[in-house]
């Protein structure tokens, strides 16, 4: 009877049953210290491996690879943010200087101006003083234009939004340094 396929079949398990890796990887023999009929892959227990004991860490030690690695890059990349949010204080305060010196600088240059076109109207009024008075009679007075901002009130504004675009990047970047 060992001709049927099934006899053979019977025949090669009974033979092969010791060959544990035969029907998978996991497959132990029942009742051994690995846990049983069918283990972890591991090799050990699945219920047993499982459960953690109380009191014990699961996490991996502080002085690991892995751990140590991820710190060193985080201190690395938090000494990047405070580094760059050092350089835009410093470009600030440089920004600063030259905001001062500009605050400065108008009211002698506004007090010079005014002189000077005060001066060039009573030269000029005072060379046409006869035929104005004549063609002021018929003249139609135009608009007064309206008057632009300065190129150095421009200036000084430019200074205080880029000194003011500068100290919020920094304070950001150290937020984010902060968070890490």
């Amino acid at each position: 009877m060992t001709d049927t396929w099934s006899a053979r079949w019977a025949q090669a398990w009974a033979q092969g049953a010791a060959d544990v890796s035969r029907y998978n990887m996991t497959h132990v023999a029942a009742g051994s210290s690995a846990g049983g009929q069918f283990g972890t892959s591991s090799g050990g227990s699945s219920s047993k491996a499982s459960a953690p004991v109380k009191g014990k860490r699961t996490a991996p030690a502080k002085g690991t690879s892995a751990s140590s690695a991820a710190s060193t890059a985080k201190a690395a990349r938090k000494a990047q943010l405070h580094a760059e949010a050092k350089a835009l204080r410093d470009q600030a305060a440089k920004l600063k200087a030259e905001l001062a010196a500009a605050q400065k600088q108008p009211a002698a240059a506004t007090a010079a101006a005014k002189k000077a076109v005060t001066a060039a109207k009573a030269a000029t009024t005072a060379a046409k003083a006869a035929p104005a008075k004549a063609k002021a009679a018929t003249a139609v007075k135009k608009p007064a234009a309206k008057k632009k901002p300065s190129a150095h009130a421009a200036h000084v504004a430019h200074l205080q939004h880029q000194i003011h675009t500068l100290l919020a990047q920094a304070a950001a970047l150290d937020a984010q340094a902060a968070a890490l």
